[in-house]
């Protein structure tokens, strides 16, 4: 018997997460109207309650790593849980609609050729597997990648992704060492993240404790702040050039 999933979601993000995940561990594939994500890890699973809550774990750590890549706006959510029979049968396969709303999005892919003279195609989502992979076994990065791809990206959460990557590294030090980020920048977004009188009810603090920022960072400048750390340490946690 064979698990799989049927996952909702924006088309053109499942479209294009199906171009870079694609491999026998986990994949997602389209069939018909729908779209189906398959893990050997389901495999292992004899309930359909238990695969459903492995695949929102895996589902939770692609929409942290879609929303980096892809700039996802919609996270993708379990549809269904179906299995495939020895003898080909198919249960619980069940029709749902995409989100199909007009957007500007574009599809960015590019043409390389490899050594050995074959002609390889890249896509946006090329870096979700391996970050997925490394998530396995490394809560830090699940964390991370979880954090990322829930709700509202505020200074609460901003932040937390932050506290997990310093924590990772050894420190703020190891972040500037690595060229993530300058000290000025880190410097700014703790300190206006923390004041209350730089950005009032949104600060992690509830009282002001020492004088507001004089520059405060806004929310438009820390996201991108915060995303380049993201990216740099995940692409240094998967060995990606």
């Amino acid at each position: 018997m064979e698990w799989f999933v049927v996952i909702a979601g924006d088309i053109f993000d499942l479209e294009e997460l199906s171009k870079s995940l694609n491999s026998s561990g986990l994949c997602i594939t389209r069939k018909g109207e729908e779209f189906i994500l398959k893990s050997t890890d389901f495999n292992l699973l004899k309930d359909a309650d238990d695969v459903r809550n492995k695949a929102n774990e895996i589902i939770s750590q692609i929409n942290g790593a879609a929303r980096l890549t892809l700039g996802m706006r919609k996270p993708l959510a379990v549809a269904s849980v179906g299995n495939i029979d020895d003898d080909g049968t198919v249960h619980g396969f069940v029709s749902i609609s995409f989100s199909e709303t007009i957007n500007l999005r574009t599809s960015v892919s590019a043409s390389v050729i490899a050594p050995d003279g074959t002609i390889q195609e890249r896509h946006q989502g090329d870096p979700i597997p391996s970050w997925i992979t490394v998530a396995q076994h490394d809560t830090n990065v699940a964390k991370a990648l979880r954090l990322f791809g829930a709700g509202t990206h505020d200074w609460v959460s901003l932040y937390r992704i932050y506290e997990v990557i310093e924590s990772d590294v050894g420190g703020k030090l190891n972040i500037i060492n690595n060229g993530w980020a300058t000290e000025k920048s880190i410097k700014r977004f703790k300190y206006t993240a923390n004041s209350p009188g730089a950005i009032g009810d949104e600060a992690r603090h509830g009282k002001n404790t020492i004088p507001p920022p004089k520059d405060p960072m806004t929310l438009s400048e820390a996201k991108p702040l915060i995303e380049t750390i993201l990216r740099n340490w995940l692409r240094s946690k998967s060995e990606l050039p």
